[in-house]
């Protein structure tokens, strides 16, 4: 009889503690970054251009990048870039993109630079649903990896929804300002 009960007791933990490693989003590649990919510079300065950040913060050395995927464009996003332009203030080495993906379109970053004058480019990946080699999460709205010169991923996060990133904001900043260091 005890042993039923014991028996018992670990499928209940075991449930538990799954369920509990579900409610963990995981969005992006683990180790290093999944390479090079295509996006339309919507704001910066190669605004209506197509090109490859990833491979141009390679060849310039930079030594830490904040790749930030985002399904949406909203105030909250916003939030999240005006961190990471703050932290390229003091770190200029520090290179910084948000590609939209999941069909945030060129008029959403358009009315989003227009409202708060971001520094960071504004980009439109390619590919509609992001790069495959990125492994990006469906259910998550907003993905930051913060890695280093080779591609190594120093940080990552990923968030259900645009008001958790914000929340997240100086997490995010602080990664940045370590990374670069």
């Amino acid at each position: 009889m005890r042993a039923f009960r014991n028996a018992g007791l670990a499928v209940a933990v075991a449930l538990t503690l799954s369920a509990a490693r579900a409610d963990d989003l995981k969005s992006g590649p683990d180790g290093k970054i999944g390479g090079a990919f295509q996006v339309k510079a919507i704001t910066g300065e190669k605004a209506g251009e197509s090109l490859c950040y990833v491979c141009k913060y390679n060849g310039e050395a930079r030594p830490a990048v904040v790749l930030m995927f985002t399904r949406k464009a909203d105030e909250n996003v916003a939030a999240v870039v005006k961190a990471m332009d703050e932290v390229q203030k003091t770190n200029a080495k520090l290179g910084t993109v948000v590609v939209g993906v999941g069909g945030v379109a060129a008029a959403d970053f358009e009315n989003l630079q227009k409202t708060h004058k971001l520094t960071t480019a504004l980009t439109v990946a390619e590919d509609k649903d992001g790069p495959a080699a990125y492994k990006l999460n469906k259910d998550a709205a907003v993905t930051v990896l913060v890695y280093k010169k080779g591609g190594e991923i120093t940080k990552s996060f990923a968030f259900k929804s645009t008001k958790e990133a914000a929340a997240a904001a100086a997490d995010i900043a602080k990664a940045a300002g370590e990374a670069v260091k």
